[in-house]
């Protein structure tokens, strides 16, 4: 674990951040982290250009919001810029946890803005390593990147992230919501080790908000340390066009905001 010194040698500017402004580290109370990396794409790449993009628009969407009766302005909210990522995979994973883990270890909530969904495993290394093995993931994606290998010889990419961290977390702890397209080799998989936590798309399209809530009661207890990781991909194309792998008969962003977790 690196501390909170060493940081700059692990991040750089973005040249914009987000909400167009940031406080300080010390007076934050939650700090963004942009991971712009996207080398084990195996469709359609760009997704390093997230997190630039994602401030840029920021700046541009009313800060208050009524459901939530929040001003964003009030937050207190420090960008720290991106993570200098680099290949192989391995080494820009390894970046993630350093920094996580000193965000962490100073009390602050991470906001990461990825980038493919690889980097989610050195987010929940991190969190491991602070919080040990006592935490949920719940986990917003069309796929399960649950294969074993993919490409044939790649043990981590975008497609088998979740089953690495399965290896690492335990499958018991980690639920899917809006899940719609597998591979036969993931259901054999799951089916293999009873595991059976996911919410398919189709229970949210539906409306059966009482099966989404039973779901995640299940799986979820008070007092429960969350990660939550989104991959854009669970929203219908129609809303989210631009993924890397979109997958038709997604859920909305609406149907998504009303997910109570």
């Amino acid at each position: 674990m690196k501390d909170l010194e060493e940081l700059p040698f692990y991040l750089r500017s973005s040249g914009i951040v987000f909400n167009g402004e940031t406080c300080s580290f010390e007076s934050a109370n939650y700090v963004i982290l942009g991971i712009p990396y996207d080398s084990t794409v195996s469709f359609r790449p760009g997704t390093r250009f997230a997190p630039f993009q994602i401030r840029r628009v920021s700046e541009e969407i009313e800060s208050y919001c009524l459901k939530k009766d929040v001003d964003f302005d009030t937050v207190r909210i420090c960008d720290l810029g991106d993570v200098i990522t680099l290949p192989p995979v391995e080494k820009t994973i390894k970046r993630v946890y350093n920094v996580i883990s000193a965000i962490m270890k100073k009390n602050k909530i991470f906001i990461a803005i990825g980038g493919e969904h690889t980097v989610t495993l050195g987010e929940v290394l991190a969190v491991r390593s602070y919080s040990g093995s006592d935490f949920k993931l719940v986990v917003f994606d069309a796929h399960m990147d649950m294969r074993e290998e993919y490409p044939s010889g790649a043990k981590l990419s975008h497609a088998t992230v979740m089953r690495r961290i399965g290896d690492v977390l335990e499958f018991d702890n980690i639920c899917f919501v809006g899940t719609r397209a597998v591979d036969r080799e993931e259901i054999e998989f799951c089916r293999s080790i009873n595991f059976g936590n996911f919410i398919d798309a189709d229970i949210i399209n539906q409306k059966q908000r009482s099966v989404v809530e039973k779901k995640l009661k299940k799986f979820l207890h008070s007092g429960d340390k969350v990660l939550i990781s989104i991959d854009m991909d669970v929203l219908d194309p129609a809303f989210a066009p631009g993924v890397s792998n979109p997958e038709p008969l997604g859920i909305s962003p609406f149907r998504t905001w009303h997910i109570r977790i």
